[in-house]
């Protein structure tokens, strides 16, 4: 790419990763750079939704990595896009959820189409768009209005019911004012924005989204919801470990094949060789159903 790009990458991100660990309240942020950086202070859970689970934060416990322990008050989950996602955008991010509906065995979402007319932008501040009775999926390309610091690439966000173990309503802002979100496999870097693989991303963020909590690298490095993530052109993270299956089987169980996890494991090199989530979430959308199985 040349020196001078090398130059200007690196200028770019210095400021990022000298301010990356920061403190936020009730909702999920992360950032990272070209690199793999970690942001392990960008969870910080409520007093009420650490005594739903006190052991959250015990990572010997069965229940460690987990913020809503009775996952989603009702299933499917119903959302929307927000009104200026991309065909890519969605097919990646519908690629991430087939991916978290294989590891249990079931539908866990069901689709609604585009919530019109709104995106990010359209709410005063981050917390708005918790008001309304949509599950959005938003692009911000006004990110300022967040309060966030400009390096952060998502932000989860969600509502509890009354004993905070449920999770009643929540939605997910990208950071599409500071990054590329879309398929860094295809997508290319500006002088002043670096690619951020959407499914990696999403899976990530669908994790907190389901009620998962960060897991740190030192118990499970090939957890996605570890709190880093890989970016940039060709870097992608779109797989889930046992112990990410585990967790999640732990608040939804697990249907038929999927309750053997040695050989969903097994099938995971076919799925994911032959981009099957991928194909999946390309059929789904084009059908605009509601759900659809990944095979």
């Amino acid at each position: 790419m040349g020196s001078k790009y090398f130059q200007g990458v690196m200028m770019r991100y210095a400021a990022g990763v000298a301010g990356i660990i920061v403190t936020f309240g009730n909702f999920v942020a992360c950032g990272s750079q070209l690199y793999q950086v970690s942001v392990k202070e960008d969870f910080s859970p409520s007093e009420q939704v650490k005594a739903a689970n006190p052991e959250m934060e015990n990572p010997d416990s069965t229940l460690y990595g987990i913020h809503a322990p009775s996952g989603w008050k009702e299933l499917p989950i119903r959302f929307q896009f927000g009104k200026d996602m991309n065909q890519e955008q969605k097919v990646h991010f519908l690629a991430a959820i087939k991916t978290w509906e294989w590891a249990v065995g079931k539908n866990l979402f069901e689709y609604l189409g585009t919530h019109e007319q709104t995106n990010g932008d359209t709410f005063v501040d981050l917390y708005s768009s918790l008001t309304d009775e949509v599950n959005g999926q938003y692009l911000d390309a006004n990110w300022v209005k967040t309060k966030k610091p400009n390096y952060v690439l998502a932000t989860t966000i969600w509502n509890n019911g009354p004993d905070y173990s449920l999770i009643t309503k929540a939605d997910i802002r990208f950071n599409e004012e500071h990054y590329i979100i879309g398929n860094s496999l295809t997508n290319f870097a500006t002088d002043t924005k670096e690619v951020v693989d959407m499914q990696s991303l999403a899976l990530h963020e669908l994790g907190h989204f389901l009620g998962l909590a960060h897991v740190d690298a030192e118990v499970d490095s090939l957890s996605i919801m570890n709190p880093s993530l890989f970016i940039g052109e060709g870097l992608t993270s779109r797989r889930l470990s046992r112990g990410d299956i585990d967790r999640i089987q732990l608040v939804y169980g697990c249907e038929g094949n999927s309750c053997d996890v040695d050989a969903l494991l097994e099938e995971a090199e076919d799925m994911y060789s032959n981009e099957a989530f991928e194909k999946t979430a390309a059929l789904w959308l084009d059908s605009n159903a509601p759900s659809l199985r990944a095979h």
